[in-house]
């Protein structure tokens, strides 16, 4: 009596979870080798692609064989049809040739061959051939598919880092802004931006915000941040004959277009800021941003240890100068310093009042031309409905109508264009100069109670050079420009009060006229 396996393959999960197609294969195999009185020996059962011969209970099979290569007793590998032992043809022919080395004959119950005749493996060819063709077509219109979604703007597939997977109330597939990775990787993007940490002290960041949690590994940050999708870029690869390009998408943005080609000129090299790239220890926030008063040379940080075995934190030259200052004295006269900057009491609402009152006398010739060019468009339109009119009236010919008609809309368009070119005056710009005003306001505050991240964000915002420190106060050669008029204004007010004259820009007898001195109370 000739001995069978039998091998029963569904397609997907959900037909061996919910289906049928197993249990009705077996019944069908089992019915056959009663009839033709073939003993079963083994039943494997698989739920994976015929697309390769990389199944698992396939690779079981196969190991069996191996095992028992010397005992060719001309085995069966009974299936229903051919779709079920494969669906690509080239593998097929292989994979029959391998059993046959194994003494197995292959065979479909529902599509039997005697193989032994020529002509029958004219009919194999198109019994192997037949599927294959089937999921090549099924999968090229499925790329079809996906392309046509994708020059509609439509992200195809699993969300990436920032977004998650979300379906409208028309059952129609489209991404989302995640609220817990969303507001961190835009946040990243704003850090290289800033250029204050290099790429990977950023990512460590970010590690440390999240906590572990979400997506945050390094090979899906560094994607990230050079993928045009976060500024609401869709890439269309190209295919054929037809070119890549970029197309709109219908996903909400993170970052703005110039952010992100922005950071890509920063990630390639091309561009690059001025502050310095240094990871500061909290005891040493200043860290990067002190300049040797000797030398010129840039001051490091660092830690000893003392006899009692306390750390000690110093700020110090690499060079043989030897200039060395105490982190404690330095930080505290940082912030001594940063304390006379804040605006006095009263004089965030004097700058705001003087702010509104110059940005309205710089926008009134603007908002005046803004004026005229929307009555010289209503006039027009009162024209062209004239014209209407008379001519549904008779009173005016077809072709003066469209002569009418041709010139009236062609001004129309001029004259909105210069109006789209003129900048809108924000009704709201009071309230964001004051919500602005507010933070620098409280910027001593901030500073003490901030973590390193932030203070030295304060810093290098508020210092665009270098500062310089004598043992005693700190020194730059510029402020950052609204700072500084902050900083006159509010010492002209000191000085009304106090009659002393305590100017920000008064030069430091003890220093060079090129550098300005941060003065303390």
């Amino acid at each position: 009596m000739r001995k069978a396996d039998l091998y029963i393959r569904v397609s997907t999960d959900e037909q061996a979870d919910k289906g049928y197609s197993q249990r009705d294969q077996e019944d069908r195999l089992r019915k056959y080798c009663e009839i033709k009185g073939i003993s079963i020996r083994n039943v494997y059962i698989e739920d994976h692609s015929a697309k390769s011969f990389k199944r698992p209970e396939w690779q079981k099979y196969i190991s069996s064989l191996r095992k028992s290569k010397n005992n060719k007793s001309g085995a069966l590998l009974l299936f229903t049809k051919w779709d079920r032992f494969s669906r690509n043809a080239g593998d097929a022919y292989q994979m029959i040739n391998l059993l046959r080395t194994f003494g197995v004959e292959p065979g479909a119950i529902e599509q039997p061959l005697d193989l032994t005749i020529p002509e029958n493996k004219i009919m194999l060819a198109f019994y192997l051939a037949a599927p294959e063709v089937e999921n090549d077509r099924r999968a090229l219109n499925v790329f079809h598919g996906m392309r046509r979604a994708k020059k509609e703007g439509r992200y195809m597939g699993t969300a990436p880092l920032g977004y998650t997977n979300k379906i409208s109330d028309d059952k129609k597939k489209y991404i989302a802004p995640h609220e817990f990775e969303a507001p961190i990787l835009k946040w990243a993007f704003e850090q290289i931006i800033a250029n204050n940490f290099n790429t990977e002290q950023i990512w460590k960041m970010v590690r440390e915000k999240t906590d572990g949690k979400g997506r945050f590994s390094k090979n899906n940050f560094w994607v990230a941040l050079r993928n045009p999708l976060y500024c609401g870029k869709i890439f269309i690869p190209p295919y054929k004959e037809e070119q890549g390009y970029f197309v709109m998408g219908q996903h909400q943005p993170l970052i703005s277009e110039k952010m992100f080609w922005d950071v890509q000129d920063i990630l390639d090299g091309r561009k690059r800021a001025i502050k310095p790239k240094i990871v500061a220890m909290d005891n040493l926030p200043l860290r990067g941003f002190l300049k040797c008063p000797n030398c010129e040379r840039m001051l490091t940080g660092s830690a000893s240890k003392g006899k009692m075995g306390i750390y000690y934190n110093y700020y110090h030259c690499t060079s043989s100068c030897g200039t060395r200052f105490k982190a404690e004295a330095a930080n505290e006269a940082f912030v001594k310093q940063l304390r006379y900057l804040s605006p006095k009491e009263g004089m965030v609402d004097i700058f705001i009042e003087a702010f509104i009152r110059d940005f309205n006398n710089k926008t009134k010739a603007q908002n005046s031309e803004r004026a005229n060019i929307i009555s010289e468009i209503d006039t027009l339109n009162k024209r062209y409905q004239n014209a209407l009119l008379k001519n549904a009236d008779g009173e005016m010919a077809d072709d003066d109508f469209q002569e009418v008609k041709k010139l009236t809309k062609g001004n129309i368009e001029k004259l909105e264009q210069r109006l789209n070119d003129l900048a809108i005056v924000g009704t709201e710009i009071k309230d964001l100069v004051a919500s602005a005003l507010k933070k620098v306001a409280n910027i001593d505050r901030r500073y003490e109670n901030g973590d390193i991240e932030e203070k030295r964000m304060i810093v290098s915002s508020m210092f665009p050079e270098f500062l310089e420190f004598d043992g005693t106060r700190h020194r730059t050669q510029r402020l950052n420009s609204a700072i500084t008029l902050m900083y006159q204004n509010t010492s002209k007010l000191q000085d009304k009060k106090n009659g002393t004259s305590l100017s920000f820009l008064d030069l430091s007898q003890e220093v060079t006229p090129q550098r300005l001195e941060l003065w303390t109370r």
